[in-house]
């Protein structure tokens, strides 16, 4: 039955190359680092940190948290998922 199947890992959507490998994710409430990590198969959830790294400042990361204990991010950002070419901005 649609809607039955409950997936792990992230649940918001995300975007493919013309080969099919994702390439960015767009968060959804209760998307954590390590669900989306789980879900794409980032090995690692330090490579998704790296992915997403700023050009300035001391913050690991520029996506936002809506807590940052539980380690869930603001739903409605786009992160990448391409650890060969990062995101280094905030959209």
């Amino acid at each position: 039955m649609p809607g039955e199947l409950k997936i792990d890992g992230a649940q918001g959507t995300f975007t493919a190359d013309a080969d099919g490998i994702p390439q960015t994710h767009t968060t959804a409430p209760g998307d954590t680092e390590r669900k989306i990590s789980f879900r794409f198969g980032v090995s690692e959830q330090a490579n998704l940190e790296c992915a997403n790294r700023p050009l300035t400042g001391t913050a690991r990361v520029w996506y936002a948290f809506t807590d940052l204990s539980s380690g869930e991010l603001a739903p409605g950002q786009t992160i990448s998922l391409n650890l060969t070419n990062p995101s280094t901005n905030a959209p």
